[in-house]
C-alpha cells in the first residue's frame, strides 16, 4: 500500500508541489481513504492509484464542477 501512496503523491506533485506538511496530512488522508476501498474488496493497484489520485486532487484543489450531480 505505501508504493501506491507514494505513486499518488509522486504523481500529483509533478503538477501541483506541496509543502512538506501537506505532503503528511495528505499521506495519512490517503492511506485512511485507499485502507477503506481495500476493506470493501478493492485489491487492485492501478484503480487504486486512480482513485487515490481523484481523491487527492478533491482535496486540494475543491469538486469538479462539471460532476455536481445536479
Amino acid at each position: 500500500m505505501k508504493d501506491v501512496v507514494d505513486r499518488i503523491l509522486n504523481d500529483y506533485q509533478l503538477a501541483r508541489p506541496l509543502d512538506d506538511e501537506r505532503v503528511a496530512d495528505s499521506k495519512r488522508k490517503i492511506c485512511g481513504y485507499l485502507e477503506s476501498l481495500a476493506t470493501a474488496g478493492h485489491r487492485d493497484t492501478k484503480r487504486l492509484a486512480i482513485y487515490g489520485l481523484a481523491y487527492l486532487k478533491e482535496m486540494h484543489e475543491g469538486r469538479d464542477p462539471r460532476f455536481t450531480g445536479c
